[in-house]
């Protein structure tokens, strides 16, 4: 993650969830000195937004502000691209695929960050944040599931993810702790009824694919220049965990994932041609039976 790239999961880390994280949570959750999260702080404040904190250190966004200014912490602008899109065209061909790929590719990490921060995005946290701080209801309408349904849901939310574009919430009518993507959810309605399930709210650890669960197992992949754009453009957050591999060409990706290997599985199915598993082998093998299953459909 780069400097600025860490800025905007700063900003998307304190905005949703005021007077909850200091400067040293940040420090922890990110890695970093304590300087470096000073500067990413001034950085936010040059940008035109007013940051303060409680008697107890702990940071808040002043929901008032306009956040107009927020175009200045993208990385690149269009002009940016064009000016370095004519100077790679003078590098070796493969260096400046490489780059560009991997400039565009934080560009768009960087978009992402910013359109959860548009107007109808901060209704919808701010009404899931007033709902959790206040332990009530809420009706995520017309949420889009997984299942391609369309429906009403009614849960207790316990836990916003912004940077993840998570919200784990307890569903009242299938009785269990469930995961929801933030841009799934047209409209939040705040309820009166209170919490009634706070005994089962779960929090569980979110992979990159946006699979909660709390049995993680490390992934090892080697991926060519198509399938890491295809990983990249639809888990941005896998850059984090990206390098460039020992061949032309190639790309290194460790991580940790659901042991289930939800989300990856269907990843590297749809990239079969450009991805090679270098372990675990229970990965492999859920591989092979899932594609045995779909060979047999087909005969």
């Amino acid at each position: 993650m780069t400097a600025r790239e860490r800025i905007v999961a700063v900003l998307l880390r304190i905005l949703p969830q005021p007077y909850q994280y200091t400067r040293r949570d940040l420090m922890q959750h990110f890695g970093v000195s304590r300087d470096t999260i000073n500067d990413d702080i001034t950085a936010l404040r040059q940008a035109g937004l007013t940051i303060e904190q409680d008697e107890q250190y702990r940071l808040a966004l002043l929901p008032e502000q306009d956040f107009k200014e927020l175009q200045h912490l993208q990385p690149l602008s269009a002009e940016d691209k064009a000016r370095l899109a004519n100077v790679l065209q003078y590098l070796p061909t493969r260096e400046a695929i490489y780059l560009r790929k991997k400039l565009e590719s934080l560009y768009d990490f960087q978009q992402l960050g910013l359109r959860a921060l548009r107007k109808p995005a901060l209704d919808r946290l701010d009404r899931l944040t007033t709902a959790q701080k206040n332990r009530r209801q809420v009706t995520l309408e017309n949420y889009r599931s997984r299942s391609n349904q369309v429906s009403d849901r009614v849960v207790e939310p316990f836990h916003i993810d912004t940077e993840k574009d998570t919200l784990q919430a307890y569903d009242v009518k299938l009785g269990d702790s469930r995961h929801f993507r933030l841009s799934r959810i047209e409209r939040v309605q705040l309820s009166d009824a209170s919490w009634q399930y706070e005994t089962a709210h779960r929090v569980k650890i979110t992979d990159v694919f946006r699979i909660a669960d709390n049995q993680q197992v490390n992934v090892h992949l080697l991926l060519d220049i198509f399938a890491y754009n295809s990983l990249t453009e639809e888990f941005p957050l896998s850059l984090t965990y990206l390098e460039k591999g020992a061949a032309d060409n190639t790309y290194d990706f460790q991580c940790k994932v659901n042991h289930q290997f939800i989300g990856i599985s269907n990843f590297i199915l749809s990239n079969a041609a450009h991805v090679e598993i270098l372990s675990p082998v229970a990965l492999r093998e859920k591989i092979r039976v899932k594609a045995e299953e779909i060979a047999q459909k087909f005969k």
